[in-house]
């Protein structure tokens, strides 16, 4: 496993590194990313190459990381924390796996479940939210058994494929981890 921050039975999670600025101009151009996510601007490796650059000089607000298969150790996914907020102990979370391909397989969720438990054990988070497409049946169902709950539904919050659409705010506390069998298992 080159360069792993953390890892679980199928993948693992390192650092962005110069060369993953094809692969993540590939993750925010993909269509299946722009479906889900929102998106209607692309990227392209010189973008995603001066973005890597200034990543890790005095940014603790933002803290990526690529996905891998353990077995074949290739760049799957980036998972991230947004906007950390030190002071109230909070973070958003986001998680993108690109390729239909490795949808089904766990992935998504052990990356949801490494990350949570990084959130709360190392970088001492009180709470992880995320914005879910409220038709995105899939996602929801990863994040509900990693234990994020519904909090709220933000109405017509943004405007996708001629329609306005409905995300649910979702989050998980620090209490609500360590009391749920979660907290000790990832």
């Amino acid at each position: 496993m080159k360069n792993f921050f953390t890892y679980g039975e199928k993948i693992f999670l390192r650092a962005v590194d110069i060369e993953d600025s094809d692969f993540l101009a590939w993750c925010f151009n993909s269509p299946y990313m722009r479906e889900t996510f929102f998106t209607n601007l692309p990227t392209n490796f010189s973008v995603q190459e001066e973005i890597i650059r200034k990543l890790y000089k005095n940014n603790t607000e933002y803290v990526p990381f690529i996905i891998c298969d353990k077995q074949t150790e290739e760049s799957i996914g980036i998972t991230a924390f947004h906007r950390i907020d030190f002071v109230s102990r909070a973070a958003i979370f986001s998680i993108i796996i690109p390729d239909k391909d490795n949808w089904g397989k766990g992935f998504g969720k052990e990356a949801t479940k490494l990350m949570v438990d990084y959130g709360f054990n190392i970088l001492n988070l009180n709470r992880i939210q995320l914005h879910v497409f409220a038709e995105n049946k899939a996602a929801i169902s990863i994040y509900e058994s990693v234990g994020f709950s519904k909090e709220g539904l933000l109405r017509q919050a943004m405007y996708h494929n001629n329609k306005y659409c409905d995300f649910y705010v979702m989050a998980i506390l620090r209490e609500d981890f360590y009391k749920s069998e979660k907290g000790h298992s990832v």
